[in-house]
């Protein structure tokens, strides 16, 4: 993927988050740990960290104000994501007589879910389960002559435990299963910025 093209991706997705400000409300950064093995253009691909992988996402968020100290709610909501991996691998078959060394290659992905949640207040937070499905614009490149551009649907179920250390300011963090070209099972840690109305 050229430079140009991720500009017109980031260009896309902040053009997004500023003019929907009424459905998204609150934003995160994450750390995290990912365990993925991805079958890849015919080649068997490993993460080359499993730690670090920092990402972001823009989602509509319940604020504890607006809720008793212990409630629950059944609702629609949008989310959009930005991920960011590097995978390694070993030899990729080209034809049955020709293999290529393939050592590195960069997977960047947009994605846009529509998710039902359901939600657990408690007075030490929130406990939040989500089923999503949506699609996702994704690019890989590696060392070779690998630039491409390409579509998939997208479904994630995630369990996330939040809790408010500000007004605004919060931590989320859970399991995730996310399954586009490949399955990825992580561990999410994220810090947030609410920007919403508050009760």
């Amino acid at each position: 993927m050229t430079k140009k093209n991720l500009k017109i991706i980031l260009f896309i997705f902040i053009f997004i988050i500023n003019c929907s400000c009424s459905i998204f409300n609150a934003g995160t950064v994450h750390l995290k740990y990912s365990d993925i093995d991805a079958g890849l253009e015919g080649n068997k691909y490993e993460l080359k960290k499993k730690l670090g992988n920092i990402s972001a996402s823009v989602r509509q968020l319940e604020h504890p104000s607006f809720y008793r100290r212990w409630d629950y709610l059944v609702k629609l909501s949008p989310s959009i994501h930005f991920d960011r991996f590097n995978f390694q691998a070993g030899a990729a078959t080209i034809s049955p007589n020709t293999v290529r060394p393939a050592t590195e290659l960069k997977y960047r992905r947009l994605s846009a879910l529509g998710n039902v949640k359901v939600g657990f207040f408690t007075p030490i937070g929130q406990f939040v389960f989500t089923a999503g499905f949506g699609g996702g614009i994704y690019s890989m490149e590696d060392n070779h002559d690998l630039k491409t551009i390409r579509t998939r649907e997208v479904r994630k179920f995630d369990l996330a435990y939040n809790a408010f250390l500000t007004e605004r300011v919060f931590l989320m963090m859970g399991p995730r299963y996310y399954k586009t070209a490949f399955e990825q099972y992580t561990f999410i840690f994220r810090i947030g910025y609410y920007w919403g109305d508050v009760n």
